[in-house]
């Protein structure tokens, strides 16, 4: 069925559904130089606020948080939350007086000020007829772009673009997601690829400037290469440093929110994170969930740390079965339609957002995916050493397994090759490995970036490694050590040694023998004969 069925099938019910329209686009934001004239029709329902900033119109879904400071024709917005554990400051009016002062003294500087930032957000920074946009450090929170019909568009979702608009989705995309082989994979678009051939996506470490109606894609990080801890004492020092920024990050969230909650999985980024709230435990709730049997064990692991730590913790059981939502169908719908048709969701994973929605419990949950930026993912999945230099081709396969379907293999190659060059990562920039630039600003941006789409129908989320300087620390330790997950056990040890001597490890279920193997055999079938384009 087109997805332009798909929509009027949507728009009929919401039209008489007032209870669910909140859901539509949940924390949305749009800029357009385009007025948008019947508000208080789909897709906005008069949900949406108007901003004018100079030349241009931004709109906010209700559940979204927006923050600017003016100074004559330029403004520093922030959409959504930051805070910046360097200084401690966590009111985003006063990020945006930095900002502005900042952009006064150089370009470096503001970018410099933009990394010192965590949170979930765009960043946006308009002088006169001119724009820059940026994201947190892993671009998790969605930034789309394009001119259509003669007007521009930046927004947190191209489906409210596609429906304003008309627009029709690319034939390509529509093949692959439609694909058996496309839900074996992460579930993401090549390259910044979007349903709709008019709008791209922006990832991490660029930034889009817009001026004199056209689009650019710029990189701003890294510039320099990053520090390489060797001795004990660097390394030591570099723990402390990490240890000291994230419980920073930590407790500007206490400062910044009341009902703050921890989600706990047990594995090692969790576990890194709960270590580091070591000082504030009074000032937030713990949980975990299960929505499918096999997360029953990373809660009850998730449990076990709670008890030695002497801290009260929540396990929810999400129902099984659809049956136990009235709205299930429903909200699949609106799902679907926020998350662009392309994420394609699971059953369980609709039943979790709808019982979180309606538990309706907190105002922030930390969560720590950022984190896996620096575990030397890739090489742990597949048991051998990653390349130096990354092809088009390796990225294809780390995002879909292409069984089946040649020509869109061929076409994902294409997009990628394309989509490295556009951004500069092609081959590896300074000192930084080529591997973890590909986890950090594909794997975590393009798949990260969609999951937190669709988690914006429940509560707000923040990471607190989700820094672009933090980050980087923990890439400046060596290779082995964060493959070992030696750096983030030292991080826990210095912050609470209590934590590691729960001895909960949960295994990755990447990382099993037989799964590993036939993942191996696979990258390989797919890369040891391939030769990147010239």
């Amino acid at each position: 069925m087109s997805v332009n069925i798909l929509k009027d099938e949507l728009k009929t019910i919401l039209d008489t559904d007032t209870k669910h329209r909140e859901m539509l686009f949940r924390r949305g934001y749009l800029l357009t130089n385009k007025r948008i004239t019947n508000q208080t029709e789909y897709p906005f329902y008069g949900m949406w606020r108007e901003l004018i900033l100079g030349d241009f119109f931004l709109y906010v879904q209700e559940k979204q948080t927006v923050y600017f400071v003016q100074r004559g024709e330029k403004f520093a917005v922030i959409i959504g939350h930051a805070y910046n554990p360097f200084d401690m400051t966590y009111q985003e009016e006063e990020l945006c007086e930095h900002l502005l002062n900042a952009y006064e003294k150089s370009i470096d500087a503001y970018f410099d000020k933009v990394s010192e930032f965590t949170g979930l957000h765009i960043v946006m920074l308009i002088d006169n007829r001119h724009i820059m946009v940026c994201q947190d450090a892993c671009s998790l929170t969605g930034c789309y772009f394009g001119n259509v019909n003669g007007s521009m568009f930046i927004t947190e979702h191209p489906q409210l673009v596609a429906d304003i608009e008309n627009l029709k989705m690319n034939s390509n995309v529509e093949k692959l997601v439609q694909s058996k082989c496309y839900n074996v994979g992460n579930r993401h678009l090549p390259g910044n690829l979007t349903p709709y051939d008019a709008l791209k996506r922006l990832g991490a470490n660029t930034y889009l400037d817009y001026s004199d109606r056209r689009f650019v894609i710029r990189r701003f990080y890294p510039v320099v290469n990053h520090p390489e801890f060797v001795t004990e004492k660097e390394k030591n020092d570099n723990v402390k440093r990490i240890g000291d920024l994230i419980h920073n990050g930590i407790e500007c969230c206490t400062k910044k929110w009341e009902r703050c909650t921890i989600s706990l999985s047990g594995g090692t980024d969790s576990k890194t994170t709960l270590a580091c709230a070591n000082g504030l435990y009074d000032k937030f709730s713990y949980f975990s969930f299960h929505s499918k049997p096999q997360e029953l064990v990373d809660a009850e692991g998730a449990r076990k740390i709670c008890n030695k730590l002497g801290l009260e913790h929540t396990l929810y059981t999400i129902p099984q079965e659809n049956e136990a939502f009235d709205d299930f169908a429903l909200v699949k719908k609106i799902l679907m339609h926020n998350t662009n048709y392309f994420v394609n969701l699971s059953d369980h994973e609709i039943r979790k957002y709808i019982f979180l929605h309606d538990l309706n419990a907190y105002d922030i949950e930390l969560k720590s995916w950022a984190s896996e930026v620096a575990r030397v993912f890739f090489e742990r999945k597949y048991q051998i050493k990653m390349p130096n230099c990354l092809t088009e081709r390796h990225c294809s396969i780390f995002q879909t397994r292409y069984f089946g379907h040649p020509k869109l293999l061929r076409w994902s190659d294409n997009v990628y090759y394309r989509f490295l060059r556009e951004i500069g990562l092609e081959k590896p920039i300074l000192n930084f490995e080529h591997a973890d630039s590909h986890y950090w600003e594909i794997r975590m941006g393009c798949w990260g970036v969609s999951v937190i789409s669709s988690q914006q129908l429940y509560h707000r989320m923040t990471m607190p490694m989700n820094n672009r300087k933090i980050l980087e620390l923990f890439l400046s330790m060596p290779h082995e050590d964060r493959k070992s997950d030696a750096v983030h056990k030292k991080v826990m040890e210095y912050m609470n040694k209590n934590v590691l001597d729960a001895n909960v490890e949960i295994p990755n279920l990447y990382f099993h023998g037989y799964r590993i193997m036939m993942e191996k055999l696979f990258y390989l079938w797919r890369t040891v004969l391939y030769r990147t384009k010239k």
